[in-house]
């Protein structure tokens, strides 16, 4: 017989030998367990522990009687289910403990036993036949804690994906109706409702793959260190609320990102109104296309929010008032530029000229190109020609493809 049948001749000997004390090893495990981790010990638990104590011991000497290799080992049914059932009760690093505990009182009783049922094999056998059931024993505990590991990050992580998915409806709710008990609702959302609020709405390009979690927490610092509430709505859109009075705007970070940002508000009224002005101000950053930062204020597009949610309308407006100077033509533009500024300084020529950098003369001479373009004085309809310039500077003159 060579040295390795003789090995699991023995090891196979000595498990057989322990088969009548498997109550006695199970009993033994869950004691030693209890006195060393005394969360086992506890009233709700140890019933459990107890039960898995004595399916592992089960499992492993049926496991070192029949031989089966280290590769194959697998834990059973019963070892499956009361260790998931600890799961529900402790922690996964005192679930761990209390496995490597019980494997080293494992690894205590199987030397013992080998003493014991090995007296005439010889010392060189013996030690390895204790090798071979110690070895066996800390595969056991290594197999068993990789799988808790993976069952613990997979149920954190659909429990994360829960609450998630929860408090985005919450939120919805909140957003939608009116019968809203704020000290509940912010006890769902794990957020106070009753603060002020500044909203956030984080809208990633499809084929870009900026983190929108992390690129929303990185806006929200540069306005506020306080702890900001995030809801990822779909795989490109993420809502956001920071608890802050602060008229402060956020910084871009990252590239691939649109942000719109509402204005400071508080409670229920605020959460909802903040919320809406930073959803107006994406979806006019992004009618406007490139044009427009990566974070979009409302404050800035009040007026063209309000103008653009008919964008054909829109562009019919802007030409039809600014008629030939709403050309896209480079000399258009200064032309428009000028016009503005002008309106700006209170029609002032001389303080046109200073905002631009340049001569009064060449300020009456654009403008002057400007009546030409308008067909009309530049006081003739005065009202409806800046609100034509000032969408035609944030959205162009063809907001109607851009909708497209």
């Amino acid at each position: 017989m060579s040295g390795d049948d003789q090995v699991a001749t023995y090891v196979h000997d000595v498990a057989v030998a322990l088969l009548p004390e498997l109550p006695d090893l199970g009993s033994g495990t869950a004691a030693y367990i209890f006195e060393r981790v005394p969360e086992f010990a506890r009233q709700e638990v140890s019933a459990v522990a107890l039960a898995a104590c004595q399916a592992n011991s089960a499992a492993l000497l049926d496991a070192l009687m029949r031989g089966i290799t280290i590769d194959a080992m697998a834990p059973s049914e019963e070892v499956i289910r009361t260790t998931r059932d600890l799961a529900k009760a402790i922690s996964l690093d005192t679930l761990v403990s209390g496995y490597q505990v019980g494997i080293a009182y494992w690894c205590s009783r199987w030397t013992r036993a080998v003493e014991r049922y090995c007296d005439r094999a010889g010392v060189p056998v013996a030690l390895r036949v204790t090798d071979y059931g110690t070895t066996f024993l800390l595969c056991w505990l290594q197999m068993i804690t990789n799988r808790l590991s993976v069952a613990y990050r997979d149920e954190a992580e659909r429990l994360s994906r829960e609450w998630s998915m929860a408090r985005t409806e919450e939120a919805r709710r909140i957003l939608a109706s009116d019968d809203v008990d704020i000290t509940t609702a912010s006890r769902r959302l794990g957020y106070d409702l009753t603060r002020h609020h500044v909203a956030l709405v984080v809208v990633r390009d499809g084929s870009n793959q900026a983190p929108l979690e992390a690129t929303a927490r990185e806006l929200a610092g540069t306005i506020s260190g306080s702890r900001p509430l995030t809801l990822l709505v779909d795989s490109d859109t993420l809502w956001c609320w920071i608890p802050t009075n602060t008229e402060a705007r956020a910084t871009p970070v990252r590239e691939g990102v649109t942000c719109g940002q509402g204005r400071p508000g508080r409670g229920l009224d605020g959460f909802r109104l903040s919320h809406r002005q930073a959803l107006e101000a994406v979806r006019v950053a992004r009618l406007a296309g490139r044009g427009f930062p990566a974070v979009t204020h409302f404050s800035d597009i009040e007026l063209t929010a309000l103008c653009s949610h008919e964008p054909a309308a829109l562009s019919q407006f802007v030409t039809s008032v600014l008629g030939a100077l709403a050309d896209p033509s480079p000399h258009n533009r200064l032309l428009r530029e000028t016009l503005r500024s002008f309106y700006a300084e209170n029609c002032n020529y001389r303080a046109t000229a200073a905002r631009l950098l340049l001569h009064h003369n060449t300020i009456r001479y654009r403008l002057a190109k400007a009546e030409e373009a308008l067909g009309r004085g530049i006081l003739d309809r005065r009202l409806e020609t800046e609100i034509a310039l000032h969408l035609e500077a944030q959205l162009g003159t063809h907001t109607n493809d851009a909708d497209e």
